[in-house]
């Protein structure tokens, strides 16, 4: 469109009666530049070039908003997740969570993107529309009517596009499902030889995915196919009715031809992107429940905090608890706990040991009743200073893939040194472990539960808690994968640090109540 006037500008020697060629003469006339072949075919390639530079900024720019946003909302929820309470968190499907970090973001982040782009859609067809008008009124109403009328008739393909992206959400839920599941019980799945229940399952949720693409792609596809012969269909009889009727002179016919080309495939464009926009809300509906669910971090809570210390005593006073109301496992509960002791609450399994320890902990919040630490009630403002003091190991340790330094250092609130990591291990005989490996601690180990046994990673976490610094050290069924010996010896350290450390030790041997210094029994 550019290159023809150009070129007839030097076909003509000037005496072009074109519009569009006496315009480029007469500019290049001012400018003082002789338009010989050299010239037009430089201009033509210097704005084919400029046009191919802004094409490409744009392109950039495009994909950095787009990255930008999926790595700001990524953040602003795994934040929100971080700083939940527990009991939250403890009530939502970590798949659920999983999922929208990884797979749904992005697809909000396209949703948003189709957004605009339908609105760039919107404002560029009506541009088109309107010069189109002024050139043949007629015309470019047949051409709306046809598109209007198509995008009636095929609304239903809309509908259809928002159930299989609900579908296939769905199912993306249940495939991570399967797949957590089977690294859960992986082991048992070994020894009992039953790896084919979860291919099956694995399959079976596959294949349900694999059918929903399908019939994705063939809802996004067909429209277009039928926008596309129908608007054939449409510019072949308008042209062969003008061209008969002889009303129409070949030049307009040409003019209305290329207004066609640029008006009518913007109803497929839309088509498309409506189409795009219904397929991902499902998509959006998770990341916006996600994030509506959960509270907004207070600002400062990653700052550094000064740990709250009980110098006296930590006093449960008419605690009240339930998960529910058919299982009440505190009423008018009232227990003290001595600073600087060891306390020892036992009892049978299910009883709600672990559930008071995290009352203590502040994870948990009674129903009535208060949790006193030197006479000061633990309310919202004291849990982050009161958490900044609590050491707690749980009866099955958790790692990280990384380095055995990592893994020891990672939860401490100091800088904690090569030498302090060596004198805490020696403290729970587990120096020995690093002689395994010829990095020391700078070994990198995935996996930790098939390197080390049960017992080692007890003693690794127990390391781990106390390179804390804890001033309350909370310990579920500490020492339940240790032997006799190494339970002996654990409990040996323990007694040295209670002079410093208050101790709280929940556990289902008698054999070590009298290693306690008080008892509570459920």
């Amino acid at each position: 469109m550019l290159l023809v006037p150009l070129l007839q500008i030097i076909t003509d020697g000037g005496s072009s009666d074109d519009r569009t060629a006496m315009f480029f003469q007469n500019l290049a006339e001012r400018a003082g530049v002789s338009l010989t072949l050299g010239t037009v075919l430089f201009i033509y390639v210097l704005l084919l070039t400029v046009n191919a530079i802004i094409q490409y900024r744009k392109s950039m720019l495009d994909a950095g908003y787009q990255q930008s946003l999926i790595y700001e909302l990524r953040r602003r929820l795994f934040r929100k997740i971080l700083f939940a309470e527990w009991h939250d968190l403890n009530s939502r499907s970590k798949t659920n969570h999983l999922q929208v970090l990884t797979k749904e973001i992005p697809v909000m982040a396209e949703y948003i993107y189709y957004l605009l782009r339908l609105l760039m859609s919107l404002i560029i067809t009506a541009s088109y529309a309107a010069y189109a008008f002024a050139v043949s009124a007629g015309f470019t109403s047949i051409v709306i009517v046809t598109g209007l009328a198509l995008f009636i008739l095929l609304r239903r393909y809309l509908f259809r596009a928002f159930a299989l992206g609900e579908g296939y959400t769905s199912s993306y839920t249940k495939l991570l499902k399967y797949i957590d599941d089977f690294w859960q019980t992986v082991k048992i799945a070994k020894v009992h030889s039953s790896e084919g229940f979860y291919y099956e399952r694995f399959d079976e949720v596959s294949n349900s995915l694999l059918e929903l693409e399908t019939r994705m792609q063939k809802n996004w596809s067909l429209p277009q196919l039928i926008y596309r012969v129908a608007g054939i269909i449409v510019l072949v009889v308008v042209v062969y009715f003008g061209y008969k009727a002889g009303h129409v002179p070949l030049a307009s016919l040409f003019v209305l031809v290329l207004l066609f080309s640029r008006i009518y495939p913007r109803f497929v464009e839309i088509n498309n992107d409506l189409n795009s926009i219904m397929s991902g809300a499902a998509s959006v509906r998770l990341v916006m429940e996600l994030d509506e669910e959960l509270a907004d971090p207070e600002p400062g809570e990653e700052k550094a905090i000064k740990p709250l210390t009980a110098e006296r005593e930590i006093k449960l006073e008419n605690v009240h608890f339930s998960y529910d109301d058919s299982n009440r496992l505190f009423e008018e509960f009232s227990a003290t706990i001595p600073a600087r002791s060891i306390t020892g609450i036992v009892g049978e399994s299910g009883i709600g040991k672990t559930t008071l320890i995290d009352i203590i902990a502040g994870l948990q919040r009674p129903e009535a009743g208060r949790v006193l630490v030197d006479g000061r009630e633990l309310s919202d403002d004291l849990l982050p200073s009161w958490r900044a003091a609590i050491g707690y190991l749980p009866q099955s340790p958790f790692f990280i893939d990384g380095t055995l330094r990592d893994n020891l250092v990672w939860d401490s609130n100091n800088t904690v040194t090569d030498d302090q990591v060596m004198k805490v291990l020696e403290q729970v005989n587990a120096s020995h472990l690093l002689a395994r490996f010829e990095e020391g601690l700078d070994a990198f180990i995935v996996n930790y539960h098939f390197t080390f046994s049960g017992g080692e990673c007890q003693r690794l976490a127990l390391a781990r808690v106390l390179l804390r610094k804890p001033h309350l050290l909370l310990l579920d069924e500490a020492t339940s994968s240790l032997d006799t010996e190494n339970e002996s010896l654990i409990m040996d350290v323990l007694a040295e640090l209670k002079s410093d450390i208050t101790i709280v030790f929940v556990t289902h041997r008698r054999s070590l109540l009298k290693r306690f210094d008080r008892v509570i029994s459920l």
